[in-house]
C-alpha cells in the first residue's frame, strides 16, 4: 500500500444487526480497493454507480465491528481513509442500486467462516437475487434437479459450495455437504444438501444460483 497522507471523507453507516454494518462513502477516481478496516473485520465490498449517468460512484463495505465512535479507518491499495458518519440508519433504507452491487459481492464471499454474518444480509437481496438468477448461458448452462430439501442433481462437472434457491418468491440457502460425481457423455453430480438459511420450500424451486468462492452461476431448474 502506498504511504500517503490519510484522507477524511463523510460517509453513511447502515446497521444490519448488532455488530454488523454496511458503510457507504464517495469513491475517488483512483478507485481505491478496500483491504481492511481498523475497527473490525471486512467481510466484502463493492463499487456502485460506476459509468451510470446521474449517479455518484460510491464504495460499499460490509464489516463487523464492536464499536465505531462515529468513524471508520479503511486501508486501501492506494491510501488510507477515515470515513466519518452521522448516526446510523437501518440497512433497509439502502437503495436498490446498492443491493444490486452488493448481491454478487455477498454471495461470492460466502464461506463456512463468513456465512453466519453474511446470512443476515441475504433476506434483503430478494430482487437482486432474482435478477442474478436469470440463466445467461442458454441451453448449454448447468441444469439443477431438486430431490427434496436435502438432495439435488446437477449437470456438468463443477461442484458449488452453496445453492441459493427460490420457491414461490422466497429464497433459501443450502450448503453442499457432499458431492457424488458420475462421468460419461453427460457428467452429472449428486449433491447432498444441508439447509443453512431460510424456510423449507412449500412449492417447487423455480430459480437457482450456484455459488463457489468468487464465482456465481445461474442454473436452469428442471421441472
Amino acid at each position: 500500500m502506498t504511504q500517503t497522507a490519510e484522507r477524511t471523507i463523510a460517509g453513511q453507516l447502515f446497521t444490519v444487526t448488532e455488530g454488523l454494518f454496511v458503510a457507504r462513502y464517495p469513491l475517488s477516481t483512483a478507485l481505491p480497493i478496500p483491504l481492511g478496516v481498523a475497527a473490525g473485520d471486512l467481510l466484502t465490498w463493492a463499487f456502485c454507480g460506476l459509468g451510470q449517468a446521474g449517479e455518484a460512484p460510491t464504495a460499499l463495505l460490509v464489516f463487523t465491528a464492536a464499536s465505531l465512535l462515529g468513524r471508520l479507518g479503511v486501508a486501501t491499495h492506494f491510501h488510507d481513509l477515515t470515513v466519518t458518519f452521522s448516526p446510523p440508519a437501518p440497512v433497509t433504507t439502502l437503495d436498490p442500486a446498492a443491493w444490486t452491487a452488493l448481491c454478487p459481492a455477498i454471495l461470492g464471499a460466502l464461506t463456512p467462516t463468513t456465512f453466519d454474518p453474511l446470512a443476515r444480509l441475504l433476506p434483503h437481496l430478494g430482487a437482486a437475487l432474482s435478477a442474478l438468477a436469470e440463466p445467461r448461458e442458454g441451453p448449454t448452462g448447468p441444469v439443477l434437479a431438486m430431490g427434496g430439501d436435502a438432495e439435488a442433481s446437477l449437470t456438468g462437472a463443477g461442484v458449488p459450495d452453496y445453492l441459493v434457491l427460490r420457491a414461490d418468491d422466497r429464497w433459501r440457502g443450502c450448503h453442499v455437504v457432499r458431492a457424488h460425481r458420475s462421468f460419461g457423455a453427460e457428467p452429472r453430480i449428486r449433491l447432498d444438501l444441508a439447509r443453512v438459511w431460510g424456510e423449507p420450500a412449500r412449492s417447487p424451486t423455480d430459480a437457482a444460483l450456484l455459488v463457489r468462492s468468487g464465482d456465481i452461476t445461474a442454473a436452469r431448474v428442471a421441472p
